[in-house]
């Protein structure tokens, strides 16, 4: 399963650069962001109304693997096609809804031709070992061993009385070697195919004393971002269901959405794509770009995403809402002089909070991309920013035909 899904991500950056940059680089085609962005919302939509299918998002997939203890897709190709689409034609979602379906789904296959062949189920336990691949996944998505251990300790399974065949504490045992497994496994994995994985690590925070009251211009911007994601989360959200889920509902959606994309990425092109390999990129040149620019950056991809996710490109939300943090934070850096690595994890962190409303599993994504002397500030970060209040428009009941891992229950 590992080995195919690992494929299939090779696939998909072929495709992208197959398009971004032989293509676009052959074409010079000064509106090209906004060609390809509304042409990608045309095949998006024509594929999702023919194919019936679309990505589910994180939380939907650990629900649905919770409830009847299986997840399956509408075969192989389509899946694989449904989320190499939004991907390849620039579209801010994340990638790690789409691999943990095509992984849970595989592991569930896996599973189930165990079970065939007859052997104990009792004995091996396959279920739970299936429960705990999928924390692995996680693990292996985010490359850091602790979001898969979270994922799985904050889903287990509650207890059953007629079941005393492995205890919760036994769960996470197992889910914790299997999250660990899968760190190393992945580290390996790309280290001998040359391919990378996760986010990068940032340098250690330099500020001290005084200089660390900046932190309170950083919650304030990851609170605004909060409030943009969330209003524009429920606006597109209100703009689909209106568009309806017939023939032009279904394609006009994604071409509205890819448009309006591709307009802003004309100006501000790192408002395309998942933002992994684009966060390295920052890291590189941040410095030599405007304030505004990096600030309008990060607010207008906190407000591009959710609207991909409700209007057809679908994902998920994790990793373009980090890189959204952190380009808000570099920009922040770069008005006020202040030390970069404070403002970006304390945005960034603040933000990702805000999104997800889980504290826990925002550290648990985020503790390895940022220094260990970060992390008081990053759980202070944390806190705040999934505790703070949202105003009744931004209540997340009117994406329900669009559901996302900003969602209150899941993972």
């Amino acid at each position: 399963v590992g080995s195919a899904v690992f494929r299939v991500m090779n696939l998909s950056e072929w495709l992208t650069r197959l398009i971004w940059e032989s293509l676009g680089s052959r074409l010079g085609i000064p509106l090209f962001p906004l060609i390809t962005c509304t042409l990608g919302g045309a095949v998006i939509g024509v594929w999702t109304y023919v194919s019936n299918d679309r990505v589910k998002s994180l939380e939907e997939v650990l629900g649905e693997f919770k409830r009847p203890g299986s997840y399956k897709t509408q075969g192989a190709i389509r899946p694989v096609v449904t989320f190499l689409l939004p991907l390849a034609f620039g579209g801010s979602i994340g990638f790690e809804a789409g691999l943990t379906g095509l992984i849970t789904a595989g592991c569930c296959w896996v599973r189930d031709r165990i079970k065939r062949a007859g052997l104990s189920v009792a004995r091996l336990h396959v279920d739970e070992v299936a429960d705990a691949s999928i924390a692995a996944c996680v693990s292996a998505i985010f490359a850091t061993p602790l979001a898969g251990i979270v994922a799985g300790v904050e889903d287990a399974s509650k207890p059953d009385a007629s079941d005393y065949t492995m205890r919760r504490g036994t769960k996470v045992a197992l889910y914790t070697a299997a999250a660990f497994g899968a760190f190393g496994g992945i580290l390996l994995f790309t280290r001998i195919f040359g391919s990378s994985s996760g986010l990068p690590r940032f340098d250690s925070i330099a500020a001290g004393d005084i200089r660390l009251l900046w932190v309170i211009p950083c919650i304030v911007a990851a609170y605004a971002m909060t409030l943009l994601h969330h209003a524009s989360r429920r606006f597109f959200a209100s703009a689909a269901r209106r568009l309806g889920t017939g023939a032009v509902g279904t394609v006009a959606a994604p071409v509205a959405a890819g448009a309006l994309m591709g307009a802003v990425a004309t100006f501000l092109p790192y408002v395309l794509f998942p933002g992994e390999a684009q966060t390295a990129e920052l890291m590189r040149e941040w410095s030599g770009c405007p304030a505004i620019v990096l600030l309008a950056t990060g607010f207008a991809k906190a407000a591009i995403t959710p609207m991909c996710l409700s209007m057809g490109w679908m994902g998920g939300d994790f990793f373009p809402s980090i890189f959204s943090g952190d380009a808000a934070g570099y920009g922040l850096a770069a008005l006020t002089g202040a030390d970069p690595m404070l403002m970006v994890t304390v945005t960034t962190t603040a933000f990702l909070a805000g999104v997800t409303r889980k504290p826990l599993l925002t550290l648990a994504i985020l503790i390895l991309c940022f220094p260990a002397n970060g992390l008081i500030w990053m759980g202070v970060a944390a806190v705040i920013g999934a505790a703070m209040p949202l105003p009744s428009f931004s209540s997340l009941d009117g994406a329900a035909d669009a559901p996302s891992i900003a969602s209150d229950e899941g993972v």
